[in-house]
């Protein structure tokens, strides 16, 4: 059996090498006695080990804390005197002062979890020896760190558990869920003050959907969708903090780990359980449609967080097609019928050109969804995701993009939901929901848009997995041949059966 290599055995050069100390330095003080204990001699000569020797700097030398990690600071013998707190670039900074010096915990803000500012931490916070950086993840035994010397702050030295973090500062570390790093909540902090009820931070931005809301009607439903999808930003972000809590209880609590090491700062207000479905999907439609129809700055905003927050999902449109008229009849159709926008422009050209750039504003009067025309000519479609035809499907186009005709001749670009994309010609989840999408069409035109990839009867799967040439048109009779099992013929071959199993 290979028996494990020991620690490495340093001489005094190579032990002031690792202090950066000059070597007659240690040597004198080695020689009254004051320097670390050596470990053992080799060949009549001493040696040390290296956390012996950085224990002893950062416990006996002051000056020398700046450049020892955190792990070998001693043990306080008694509370570390608070510093308090200092606001830094997204980011609070928290301190005490043990006897090696002053040290710092970096509680970083919702949505900034990789910090990159120690350089300003350090001109702000002078004097400073050491740093603690609080993730947003969990331990064996607590938060998670990531641990910086002011001498070194382009190296994490790692390695520091929660506990030995209370250890260095003789009392517990004071804790604030990721979602309730809230400034004032940290600066107003002190040490012995009992957990403060707040309202978490929301993953998006709150206020514009709220501003908005109190300056319409009461009850309207663009109020009630606006309010609602608040509610749910801010719900997501207290069920997070909840989550924190619960985890941080759950390792505090374990036989291995002792809660002493820990305080809770702050909890989350509670705020009633909300979903998407909560509220009527007629009464959403129409309080985005009346939304997405306003000019005010008030409404780009709102419109702004809900895509960033689920890319539209509420919105009567969310998906973008790109349609270039002169490739394919369908698509010059479609085109012909647009109609300029007057300006302002409405919130929904948001969900197309964030930038509000683009040089040419239209509509699709069929439908009133947003269109723009790119530099190149081509144009840029906003997708319904639900179709206001008052007559029933007559056909399916395989084209780029999809196209559906109604029996009264108007054309469509094929519904799509806020996530789910459609396609043909191979086994997978565009197919899929394209064969969800026309089970649902046939049954109902004005049916909601495919949200899965299963569903459909076999036969339409069969259909929408076939290779089919693009351009191909496919009738309602053909559609319901598929649906229902039974063989149909292509539009090109009268005389080819697909689908027949004799």
């Amino acid at each position: 059996m290979n028996t494990p290599p020991g620690p490495a055995r340093l001489d005094l050069t190579t032990c002031a090498r690792l202090l950066d100390v000059r070597r007659y330095s240690l040597k004198r003080l080695a020689k009254r006695g004051l320097f670390a204990d050596p470990a053992g001699t080799e060949q009549g000569r001493p040696f040390w080990h290296e956390t012996t020797v950085l224990a002893w700097a950062a416990a006996k030398v002051p000056q020398l804390a700046d450049r020892i990690p955190l792990l070998h600071w001693p043990d306080a013998t008694e509370p570390a005197p608070y510093l308090g707190a200092v606001r830094l670039k997204n980011a609070v900074a928290v301190g005490w002062r043990p006897e090696p010096g002053p040290l710092w915990t970096i509680w970083t803000a919702p949505g900034h979890p990789g910090w990159r500012h120690r350089t300003q931490a350090l001109a702000e916070l002078p004097g400073a020896a050491a740093f603690a950086v609080v993730s947003g993840q969990f331990g064996g035994d607590g938060p998670s760190l990531q641990t910086y010397t002011a001498a070194d702050l382009d190296n994490n030295s790692g390695g520091l558990r929660w506990s030995k973090l209370s250890q260095i500062i003789g009392q517990p570390v004071p804790y604030w869920p990721y979602m309730l790093r809230i400034p004032e909540l940290l600066e107003a902090w002190r040490p012995g003050a009992p957990a403060v009820l707040a309202a978490a931070i929301p993953d998006l931005d709150t206020t514009p959907l709220l501003r908005l809301a109190a300056c319409l009607d009461d009850d309207s439903p663009a109020q009630r969708v606006l309010v609602h999808q608040a509610r749910i930003f801010q719900h997501v972000s207290t069920s997070y903090a909840e989550q924190d809590l619960k985890i941080l209880a759950e390792i505090l609590n374990a036989d291995y780990n002792t809660p002493e090491t820990t305080v809770v700062a702050a909890t989350p207000m509670p705020v009633p359980a909300v979903g998407r479905d909560d509220l009527d999907e007629a009464l959403r439609r129409a309080g985005w449609l009346d939304v997405l129809a306003r000019t005010d700055t008030l409404a780009v905003r709102c419109v702004e967080e809900v895509m960033k927050w689920d890319g539209g999902n509420p919105f009567p449109y969310s998906q973008l097609e790109d349609i270039d008229p002169g490739k394919g009849p369908h698509a010059a159709e479609w085109a012909q019928r647009l109609l300029p926008h007057p300006a302002p422009r409405t919130a929904a050209f948001r969900v197309l050109d964030p930038d509000d750039s683009a040089a040419e504003a239209l509509i699709d009067p069929a439908t009133d969804a947003p269109v723009i025309r790119t530099e190149d000519g081509k144009l840029q479609a906003a997708v319904p995701q639900r179709l206001p035809a008052t007559s029933p499907l007559t056909e399916l186009v395989l084209d780029d993009p999809i196209w559906v005709r109604v029996a009264d001749g108007t054309l469509y670009l094929a519904p799509l939901h806020s996530y789910y994309g459609l396609s043909w010609g191979y086994g997978g989840t565009g197919p899929g929901s394209l064969a969800l999408l026309i089970d649902r069409l046939l049954t109902d035109v004005n049916c909601l848009p495919a949200d899965g990839a299963n569903g459909a009867a076999p036969g339409l799967e069969e259909l929408t997995e076939t290779d089919w040439p693009k351009g191909t048109v496919l009738t309602r009779a053909q559609l319901e041949a598929a649906r229902d099992g039974r063989p149909y013929t292509t539009g090109d071959d009268a005389g080819d059966d697909i689908g027949d199993e004799s």
